[in-house]
């Protein structure tokens, strides 16, 4: 650990670096916008892929196959479509948020019964989950003003605490190393 501890300004750069970029993302949050919907283009574009692949490879043995590949494959349109025009996906970022929380809301909701009926005790966290899912896709899609505010604020201010605890870690190991 003392030897970890002499880096202790590298956390300490890290975590001012969060900070400032917090404070970017709530000032400008178009940018922003634009650069989550670019980073959910190519994250969507994987997933889709993978989710794709387990439920090909999986469909002897998984009942719920099916549900997953539609999931990769409505990922992959909207992957195409965020990419495809990254400024007017900006724009509809939150409409699209709102409808994929949806849809995955109504895939958790369905997939609760099949863990009920596999015997897994924790399948009531599925139907919560996906109810609460539901929800707030609903909220976010009927103000995608509010919206697009809330996707910012939750990104900067989830920026912002990694950075308070980027620093505070670096103090403690700066008192480690002496």
């Amino acid at each position: 650990m003392t030897e970890v501890s002499k880096y202790w300004w590298l956390i300490l750069l890290k975590g001012i670096i969060l900070i400032v970029l917090s404070i970017f993302i709530i000032q400008y949050p178009a940018g922003t916008l634009l650069g989550i919907t670019i980073y959910m283009g190519i994250a969507l574009l994987f997933t889709g892929i993978f989710l794709i692949a387990i439920a090909v490879s999986t469909r002897q043995v998984d009942d719920q196959w099916g549900w997953k590949l539609a999931m990769g494959l409505i990922d992959i349109i909207f992957a195409i479509v965020l990419l495809s025009s990254p400024a007017i996906s900006a724009a509809a970022l939150p409409f699209a948020v709102g409808f994929w929380m949806i849809f995955y809301g109504v895939m958790l909701f369905a997939g609760s019964f099949a863990v009920k009926k596999a015997g897994d005790s924790g399948w009531w966290l599925n139907l919560v989950g996906g109810i609460l899912t539901i929800i707030v896709g609903y909220i976010i899609m009927n103000n995608l003003v509010t919206g697009a505010i809330a996707i910012t604020i939750w990104i900067g201010s989830g920026f912002f605490l990694f950075g308070v605890i980027n620093i505070s870690e670096a103090f403690s190991l700066k008192k480690l190393n002496k």
